[in-house]
């Protein structure tokens, strides 16, 4: 019976939710995720922005209180460095950069116009925010968006 009862405790919990509330718009977060799930999974698909040939896939896998993201890139130039982020907001909101802005690796293009980066932000995505990932034109031009997509958990 003490058995029994060890293994329903050790259920309940393991699915105890996890509660955030976005201060800014009051949107709750509610994870029903057990505590060993290996992590909130979110992706997007970059889509070309201004006539832009480049484009791409982003993930992030929030877990634990920090999130590895990662991107990649084809049909940019080869030898052109492309900077990007996780912003808060949609495509064209002009959202805040989340996380530690030198946390994001440039992307630099290969001779192949391919490219791939991970960044490891110490915080995790809340799903009552939304967010999505910027590729900028240069470190110079940030202004210039040429790919963006929105990340969806």
């Amino acid at each position: 019976m003490r058995a029994v009862a060890l293994v329903f405790a050790a259920a309940l919990v393991a699915c105890t939710p996890r509660i955030n509330t976005d201060p800014d718009t009051g949107r709750v977060d509610v994870d029903m995720q057990p505590v060993t799930q290996k992590g909130e999974v979110w992706t997007a698909t970059l889509a070309s922005q201004g006539g832009s040939p480049v484009r791409g896939t982003a993930r992030a896998v929030a877990r634990s209180g920090h999130t590895v993201a990662t991107v990649a890139l084809t049909g940019a130039r080869a030898g052109a460095v492309h900077p990007w982020h996780i912003h808060e907001g949609t495509c064209g909101s002009g959202g805040s950069i989340v996380g530690a802005g030198n946390a994001y690796p440039p992307l630099q293009v290969a001779s192949n116009g391919a490219a791939n980066a991970e960044a490891h932000l110490m915080l995790t995505l809340n799903e009552a925010r939304s967010y999505h990932v910027n590729v900028h034109a240069s470190p110079t031009e940030l202004g210039n968006i040429v790919a963006c997509g929105e990340l969806d958990d």
